[in-house]
């Protein structure tokens, strides 16, 4: 088991993540449908990409509170192949499919940062969770 302050701090992170996770998806779904005609995707195409990639916020979050190493791997693991899953049904490249993860994660840095003062945790407490998260969630995406 992971030690107390790390798992404390992947819950407040959690906390956090689930107040910005809708306006960090709908900032993906803008960028997706302004990208769309760059890989002949429809807006409605790319919105309801966005719709389906949203469902898996529970999935997201429910990995940041796993407090088992072992159990929160597994987690991660099915939570990236739903992504690439949606991502090919959708036809979405995946350059783009990058960039999205890309972008996803930059807006949930930012509204992380900006709202830590609600936690019991510095910004850079919880940046350094983000981004441990987003390593591992981006190293399983691009190998898969």
């Amino acid at each position: 088991m992971d030690d107390e302050a790390a798992t404390k701090r992947r819950i407040a992170l959690a906390k956090l993540f689930d107040q910005v996770a809708m306006e960090m998806v709908d900032r993906v779904v803008s960028e997706a449908v302004r990208a769309s005609t760059f890989f002949g995707l429809r807006g409605s195409a790319a919105r309801r990409y966005g719709e389906r990639i949203r469902a898996l916020l529970p999935a997201a979050l429910d990995v940041l509170t796993e407090p088992t190493a072992a159990a929160r791997d597994q987690k991660l693991d099915d939570l990236v192949s739903s992504v690439r899953k949606i991502s090919e049904e959708h036809h979405v490249p995946r350059i783009i499919e990058r960039g999205l993860v890309s972008i996803a994660f930059g807006a949930a840095r930012h509204l992380v940062r900006e709202r830590a003062a609600s936690t019991d945790f510095a910004a850079d407490d919880l940046d350094e969770e983000l981004n441990g998260y987003r390593r591992a969630f981006e190293e399983r995406l691009f190998r898969s």
